[in-house]
């Protein structure tokens, strides 16, 4: 009887072994988590965008200092936990301060030129956009404490959505944001984050490994293919996700900043060490 009660406790454990096994030798989850554990870490660089967008809104500044900061700073530091247990191989902190060099370049556009309105149907196209990318990993998962984490994550975005959706109707009636206004800031929004947000997380990935990596490196166009059909798959996108998503399925031209200070060059990223370099 007690050897049975081990061997039954013992199972759940060798089954999450199992899973997380499955979770590390995946280069598209690996891929996809560590650039998603920088740009949550980065959004504290966007919260003056999220404040300009609900502006009028009395209880909008306290918002998203208290409430939608906070949330992305605890997500961030949960993946990054779950990718160092993970991928002890790879270097977090080397590969985030890249990023975050590399980030310093994102192009923005010029203030003032985005009504109210538009820049708030942006930030519920962001949302949207995060919350189906979790949802997706968190239906496909192998591991149950990823699933876990990226259901938690969906949450928060989809809050997040709902707290901009009403302020945005106000605003958007105040700003007259037309039908086809609205589909191109969205389409736009979709754009950004496929060519400039994500691409940048994607690249710093490259040159960060202690001695050989666990996953093999994917190229861009691979990874953005491969993300939107298991987003498709798995996310039960509706009408509105499925046009946030069109603009993956097509091909990206990434924004790759440069190694100059303020410039926009066409420097490639570093390869991934070879097993021979490695060894």
């Amino acid at each position: 009887m007690h050897a049975t009660a081990n061997i039954t406790q013992a199972r759940p454990s060798l089954d999450n072994n199992r899973a997380r096994t499955l979770v590390r030798f995946n280069p598209l989850l690996f891929h996809a988590l560590a650039a998603a554990s920088f740009l949550e870490a980065s959004a504290p660089r966007h919260a003056s965008r999220l404040g300009a967008a609900v502006a009028a809104e009395p209880d909008a500044a306290d918002w998203v200092e208290n409430v939608w900061g906070p949330q992305r700073e605890a997500r961030s530091r949960e993946l990054r936990a779950y990718i160092e247990a993970t991928w002890p191989e790879f270097d977090w902190s080397g590969a985030y301060e890249d990023f975050c060099s590399a980030y310093g370049q994102r192009p923005g556009r010029a203030a003032g030129l985005r009504s109210p309105g538009l820049a708030g149907l942006e930030c519920c196209a962001v949302e949207s956009l995060a919350a189906a990318f979790y949802r997706a990993i968190a239906h496909c998962a192998d591991d149950p404490a990823l699933r876990e984490l990226a259901a938690a994550a969906a949450g928060d975005h989809v809050h997040c959505f709902e707290f901009f959706r009403p302020r945005v109707g106000r605003r958007a009636g105040t700003g007259r944001v037309g039908f086809i206004a609205a589909c191109r800031a969205v389409l736009e929004t979709s754009r950004a984050a496929r060519d400039i947000d994500v691409a940048i997380a994607f690249f710093a990935l490259g040159a960060h490994w202690y001695g050989t990596p666990t996953v093999s490196q994917l190229g861009y166009q691979d990874f953005l293919g491969r993300m939107a059909r298991l987003i498709s798959r798995h996310a039960s996108l509706g009408r509105v996700g499925q046009l946030l998503f069109h603009p993956w399925f097509r091909r990206s031209r990434p924004f790759v900043p440069s190694a100059g200070r303020g410039s926009r060059g066409a420097v490639r990223p570093e390869p991934w060490p070879s097993l021979k370099a490695a060894a």
